[in-house]
């Protein structure tokens, strides 16, 4: 039988830049058009619902926001799958994410991991291609902070280890291949490598039975590992992601976060092989980014160290103490003389300590 080719994008936050450039009828993904052409799936995570009228939850911060126009994109990219198990889910209450589901409804794209019906969350997706069952989990852990309300009416599916590996061997006995879309590693998100218990994890998923672990949160490229045979990619990073203005302030993604990683999966009955595509956002639209592929290699590598504790301790901490203060440095917004200037050291030593 002929391979099934599919597709995995990173985060697909529609917002900013790419609400304008929608009204304006200019495609950013049209460097993508040949790449995406006769591919039996894509595959991304939804990170940016539609702006609802019923206000935003303002527990969040920051949110994200767009419109139904706008998510015509999707579209576009031929995206037929999304996952909704994630931290901005409900940025614009029940009806941000219901004109956001009413969408993807009218327009035969499926989704997974959150719902407006109690027990809808929680369920598998089943997908089949050619005689193959693929069946997709969705999950989001608590650390990368939902901040639902109390009387929240959106559920989703919170990770609960037990309770993946309880499913995925259920799924397993009527699947070919499952497929897990975590939302994950919120106390590294904006890093280059994944928390400490994120490879045990992923682990025990696979002995479990999944196939396929495709990660989602940090904004960054992380490493991918192949673990009995199979891949685990801890984050894709971002497919499109603008910077914004959230209450006044100017959001700048910084380079890292504009690297884009696409992994080409080809899978048959039995097994799957996957090559990898790079790209990036660069100004107005994304084109290819060949030489990050040596980049890649080098992370992987230095992922083998970050496995011994002492070494990932001294990771975590300049990701989380050093590296927001180089970030404030070296942003664009100010010239690095007056960003000097307006230290407040006070704050600086509370940051460091904490």
């Amino acid at each position: 039988m002929n391979k099934i080719n599919i597709l995995f994008l990173g985060d697909v936050a529609l917002h900013g830049v790419f609400i304008d450039q929608f009204k304006r009828k200019f495609n950013p993904f049209k460097n993508l058009a040949t790449f995406f052409l006769n591919k039996d799936l894509i595959v991304g995570n939804l990170e940016c619902m539609a702006k609802g009228d019923q206000g935003e939850n303002l527990k969040k911060k920051p949110r994200l926001t767009t419109n139904t126009e706008t998510l015509n994109f999707l579209n576009t990219l031929n995206v037929k799958i999304v996952s909704l198990a994630h931290n901005h889910v409900y940025d614009h209450l029940e009806d941000g994410f219901l004109k956001t589901t009413q969408f993807l409804n009218d327009n035969k794209i499926k989704f997974t991991g959150a719902s407006l019906i109690k027990g809808e969350e929680v369920k598998s997706l089943i997908k089949v291609i050619s005689d193959v069952k693929f069946g997709f989990l969705n999950y989001v852990t608590s650390d990368t902070n939902p901040k639902l309300t109390n009387n929240a009416k959106v559920y989703l599916n919170m990770f609960n280890l037990d309770n993946a590996i309880e499913q995925i061997k259920q799924l397993k006995q009527i699947v070919n291949h499952v497929i897990l879309l975590l939302h994950w590693g919120g106390n590294v998100e904006g890093g280059l490598y994944p928390d400490w218990d994120q490879p045990k994890i992923a682990k025990k998923l696979i002995d479990a039975g999944a196939d396929v672990i495709i990660g989602h949160h940090s904004h960054t490229i992380q490493p991918f590992e192949i673990y009995k045979g199979k891949y685990i990619f801890y984050s894709l990073g971002n497919f499109c992601f603008s910077d914004f203005y959230f209450e006044g302030k100017k959001i700048i993604n910084p380079k890292r976060r504009k690297k884009i990683i696409i992994p080409h999966f080809s899978f048959n009955k039995n097994n799957y092989s996957v090559k990898m595509t790079y790209w990036i956002h660069k100004g107005d639209q994304i084109i290819p980014n060949p030489f990050h592929k040596y980049n890649m290699i080098i992370k992987n590598l230095l992922f083998l160290t970050h496995k011994l504790k002492p070494i990932w301790s001294l990771y975590f901490f300049f990701h989380r103490k050093i590296n927001p203060i180089i970030f404030y440095l070296t942003s664009n917004d100010k010239s690095i003389i007056q960003k000097i200037q307006n230290i407040n050291w006070t704050k600086i030593k509370r940051h460091l300590k904490k």
